[in-house]
């Protein structure tokens, strides 16, 4: 697997700082808009269930860059020079991953699909830990600090679904484990209760720190996927709060990695945005020859194909927090 490997940059001053502006913008912006959608599903319902399919796909099309850039970030980290023989290393150990991710879903989908849930939810966990810390200017915390906080986030936005909205999300956890079976009720409950536990602990922690927006954060995160239909819910975080706080991090780590530069953070959007293009673009056919198929082996093919590069893109983003955790 390829390594954040190279000589490094002593950025870590630089980019703590460069990560703010962008941070809170990403911040403020994430939350108006889960604030915005708990306030329709409140006043009118019927609203966000007849919206909620368009905001599962808009969100997923909104989101699909943040992880396009994936090739650059162990470069834009470290300093590293993207010659052509790391450049090849980077991706050949990207594609690697994925292909065993995906080979592990068409073999033992129900295995790979839980191990998939659980990454997914270390991953939306850690990645607001270590976003609230580099836009409050603190230090980014190991993996062994602030755990039940990452736990906390990252159980409400895969476990609430699952839990509190079984109606949605067994039938499709049953067509990717090609079981058709749902999870029986009293291991939805626990699962509900294991996750409000995790909110009752990680909130009194925050409270005890007078951490107050990170508390008011995952109340807003807690409430909008238990009253918002899932796949609306899971739409607007995923685009605008996941993807959104991701990117804005990419770009101040693009932008810090060149301080030399003038409007450095405009600069280093453009060359997020240019990176991003073709990756995004292969991945947006992939969906819509996906969304164009009737024939069910192709779609659980492609839809395995899509899970999986979850997995690299973790692995990935585990490196980064990494290097930032060690500055």
């Amino acid at each position: 697997m390829a390594t954040f490997a190279g000589p490094g940059l002593a950025v870590g001053a630089a980019a703590a700082a460069a990560a703010r502006r962008p941070g809170r913008i990403a911040s403020a912006a994430s939350a108006a808009a889960l604030v915005a959608l708990l306030v329709v599903q409140l006043l009118a319902p019927g609203v966000l269930a007849v919206a909620a399919p368009a905001l599962a796909v808009g969100g997923l099309l909104l989101g699909l860059p943040h992880g396009a850039v994936d090739h650059m970030v162990p470069f834009w980290a470290t300093g590293e020079r993207a010659t052509t023989r790391r450049m090849a290393q980077v991706l050949a150990s990207y594609l690697l991953v994925a292909a065993a991710a995906a080979a592990a879903l068409l073999v033992a989908p129900v295995a790979a699909v839980a191990v998939f849930l659980v990454v997914s939810a270390l991953h939306f966990g850690r990645g607001d830990v270590v976003f609230a810390a580099e836009r409050d200017g603190r230090p980014v915390p190991p993996p062994t600090r602030d755990v039940a906080l990452a736990l906390a986030h990252g159980t409400v936005v895969v476990g609430l679904p699952v839990a509190l909205w079984s109606e949605v999300s067994g039938p499709v956890l049953g067509e990717l484990t090609r079981t058709g079976a749902a999870l029986p009720p009293g291991a939805l409950t626990v699962l509900a209760l294991a996750v409000a536990a995790l909110v009752l602990v990680a909130g009194a922690g925050l409270a005890r720190r007078r951490r107050w927006l990170e508390l008011g954060e995952l109340a807003l995160l807690a409430a909008v996927f238990a009253l918002v239909p899932p796949l609306a819910a899971f739409g607007v975080y995923f685009g605008l709060w996941h993807a959104g706080r991701h990117t804005s991090r990419l770009v101040a780590l693009a932008a810090a990695a060149h301080p030399g530069r003038p409007a450095a953070l405009g600069w280093a959007a453009r060359r997020y945005a240019l990176h991003a293009a073709a990756p995004t673009a292969v991945a947006v056919g992939v969906l819509a020859l996906v969304a164009a198929t009737d024939d069910a082996s192709v779609l659980a093919v492609e839809l395995a194909v899509l899970i999986a590069l979850t997995f690299p893109h973790v692995q990935t983003v585990a490196r980064l927090d990494a290097v930032a955790a060690g500055r």
